[in-house]
C-alpha cells in the first residue's frame, strides 16, 4: 500500500533508556536509521548506511563522538560528515550522510523525518503527565504488524471493551455509549464520554482502595495530539470527590506501510509511592495493550487498513472520522509543497 502516514511530524524513535554509546538501528516511516549517544549524553540520528557500499552503520562502532562502519571503517561525525578513510589520506569531498534532528524529553526520543527545516519553531508534544511530579508512570514498547491508523483508529473507538476486554470493563457496564462531545482543532482531535455508573473493576478496586459496595461514576476521555501520539483518561470518581486519573500515552511510529512501533506509557496521579500498586496497573494495561495488539494484526491480516477503512460507519466512528480527515488533510499538504514547479525539481 502507498504510505499514508504524513511525514513533517515528531515521532518517537526510541525510549531514552534503549540508546547508548552502541548503535541502535530501527526502521522509521521506511527509513533506516542509526541513533547513538555522544559522550557528552546527547543523541545523534543518522542514515543507518554508510555513504560507501550501503553497510548499516548499526552494525558498526561507536568510537568518541563518531560511528564508524563495520566493513571498510570509515568514520562519520554526528553532523553525518565523513571525517576518515583509512585507506586513503582523506575521504572524498562531500562525502556524508543524512543527520535528522533528535529532541529527548524521556522518557522517549523523538525525532523528524520530515522536510529538512520544517522541524524549527514545532515543538515536541507536551505529556505533562510523564513529567509532572503529581504523576506516576511507566511502559513498555512492542512492534505490530498493522499499519499505524489501524492502531490509532482502534483506540479511538472504545466502544469495543466489554468484548475484547470483558475482564477490565467495569461490571454491569455491557456496552459504551458514543461520544458526548467532540472538538477538532487544524491537527487534533479532542474528545470525552461519561460512562454509565456502575460498580468496581477488580483492577480499579486493587489500585485504588475504594469500598466496593456502591456504584461510581467515570469519564473517559482523550487527544489524537498528532499522527504520532494519542492520549486517553479514565477518571473514577469517589464519594468524597477525590478523582482517581489513569492517563495511557500511545506513541505510535510507522515502522513501514505494514507495521508499526507502539510505545506504551501509562500514569496516575494518586498512591504514587505505593510501588505495589504502581505494579499492578502496568501489568493489567500491559496484559490489555497486547490483547489489543492481537485485535489490531488480526485485522491487518485479514482486510488490511484499506479494507478496514472501506467498512460501513456507525455512530461510534465519530472520532475515527475526524481523525481520517485531519491525516488526509496533512498528507495533501506534503504532497502540495512537495510538488514540482517549472523548472525545479521535486522536495525528497
Amino acid at each position: 500500500m502507498t504510505a499514508n502516514y504524513p511525514r513533517d511530524c515528531w515521532y518517537v524513535a526510541a525510549v531514552s533508556d534503549e540508546i547508548g554509546t552502541a548503535p541502535l538501528g530501527r526502521r522509521l516511516l521506511d527509513r533506516r536509521v542509526v541513533l547513538y549517544r555522544q559522550e557528552s549524553g546527547e543523541i545523534v540520528a543518522l542514515a543507518d548506511q554508510c555513504g560507501h557500499r550501503g553497510y548499516p552503520l548499526s552494525k558498526g562502532h561507536v568510537k568518541g563522538d563518531n560511528i564508524e562502519c563495520g566493513y571498510h571503517g570509515f568514520q562519520y561525525d554526528p553532523t553525518g560528515a565523513c571525517v576518515e578513510v583509512p585507506s586513503q589520506p582523506r575521504p572524498p569531498y562531500g562525502a556524508c550522510v543524512a543527520r535528522y534532528p533528535v529532541r529527548e524529553v524521556a522518557p522517549f526520543v523523538w525525532i523528524w523525518l520530515g522536510a529538512p527545516g520544517r522541524s524549527e519553531g514545532r515543538p515536541v508534544p507536551a505529556l505533562p503527565w510523564l513529567t509532572g511530579q503529581d504523576w506516576a508512570s511507566s511502559g513498555t514498547s512492542l512492534r505490530v504488524n498493522a499499519n499505524y491508523m489501524l492502531v490509532h483508529e482502534h483506540y479511538l473507538d472504545l466502544t469495543h471493551i466489554p468484548w475484547v476486554h470483558p475482564q477490565e470493563t467495569p461490571p454491569t457496564i455491557g456496552s459504551v455509549a458514543p461520544l458526548d462531545e467532540i472538538e477538532v482543532s487544524e491537527t487534533s482531535v479532542t474528545f470525552s464520554r461519561k460512562m454509565p455508573v456502575a460498580p468496581l473493576a477488580d483492577w480499579e478496586a486493587a489500585a485504588t482502595g475504594l469500598p466496593r459496595d456502591r456504584d461510581y461514576h467515570r469519564r473517559h476521555y482523550g487527544t489524537f495530539i498528532s499522527p504520532a501520539v494519542l492520549v486517553e483518561g479514565w477518571d473514577l470518581f469517589g464519594a468524597d470527590g477525590q478523582t482517581f486519573g489513569q492517563v495511557r500515552i500511545q506513541a505510535v511510529t510507522p515502522e513501514t506501510p505494514w507495521s508499526t512501533h507502539l510505545f506504551w506509557q501509562f500514569a496516575r496521579n494518586y498512591r504514587l509511592d505505593d510501588e505495589q500498586v504502581g505494579q499492578g496497573l502496568h501489568a493489567v494495561f500491559e496484559r490489555v495493550m497486547r490483547v489489543d495488539v492481537g485485535v489490531v494484526e488480526t485485522i491487518g491480516d485479514t482486510v488490511g487498513y484499506a479494507g478496514a477503512a472501506n467498512g460501513f460507519r456507525v455512530s461510534a466512528d465519530a472520532g475515527v472520522l475526524k481523525v481520517r480527515r485531519i491525516v488526509e488533510l496533512m498528507l495533501a499538504q506534503e504532497r502540495q509543497y512537495r510538488a514540482p514547479t517549472a523548472g525545479m525539481p521535486a522536495q525528497a
